[in-house]
Order: structure tokens, then C-alpha cells, then sequence
């Protein structure tokens, strides 16, 4: 089920959000007129993706370094204290969906 999630022309203006849907936090992302819809958690200790930085189509954890594709969940490099890699799962992504300049969410 599709759930509005944020109006596309705010997202033109900073890129990335979080944003609930269904007590759900998700990090909403635009990179080359795409958007992609992300859990906001780490799936190593829960930090906040939408705090992180974004480089091409990934997403970096502020805490421990953890890198996400944004369009498949995707580990790119796992969290990392110093040279000691930490495990870390595939995050969840969404679909999405732009209606009437509104970005839409499917959980």
C-alpha cells in the first residue's frame, strides 16, 4: 500500500529526509531526479541514515562508517571501528512513487 511520504519539490531542496510512515522511520532520498526510499536505521546499531552523508547512490552511516546502496539495500562496506569490521545486514528499501508532485511510499 502506497503512503504519502513528502512533496517532491521539498526534497528538491535538500535531497534527503526522514520521514514515519506507520510508526516506520525512513530516509527519503532524490539523486538524479530518482527517489529512493530507505530504512533510517542502521542495521548495525540504529543510527540515523538521514544523518548521514550520500556519495552517487549510497548512503554512510554517521556512527561507525556502514554504507548502503540506496537503490537495493545493498552492503557496500560494512560498520568499522579502526580496522575491525562489525556485522552488519542489508537494510530495507521501498518502492516509490511520485503522484501529482508527491512522493509516495510503499511499506
Amino acid at each position: 500500500m502506497l503512503h504519502y511520504a513528502i512533496d517532491y519539490n521539498e526534497l528538491e531542496k535538500e535531497f534527503k529526509k526522514k520521514v514515519v510512515i506507520e510508526g516506520v522511520p525512513i530516509m527519503v532520498a532524490l539523486l538524479a531526479d530518482k527517489v529512493y526510499a530507505i530504512q533510517d536505521k542502521c542495521t548495525h546499531l540504529g543510527g540515523s541514515l538521514s544523518k548521514g552523508t550520500i556519495e552517487n547512490s549510497d548512503v554512510k552511516c554517521r556512527l561507525h562508517g556502514a554504507k548502503f546502496d540506496l537503490k537495493t539495500g545493498n552492503v557496500i562496506d560494512k560498520a568499522h571501528v579502526g580496522f575491525i569490521k562489525m556485522p552488519t545486514k542489508k537494510a530495507t528499501t521501498f518502492r516509490t512513487e511520485i503522484v501529482d508532485g508527491k512522493v509516495f511510499v510503499e511499506l
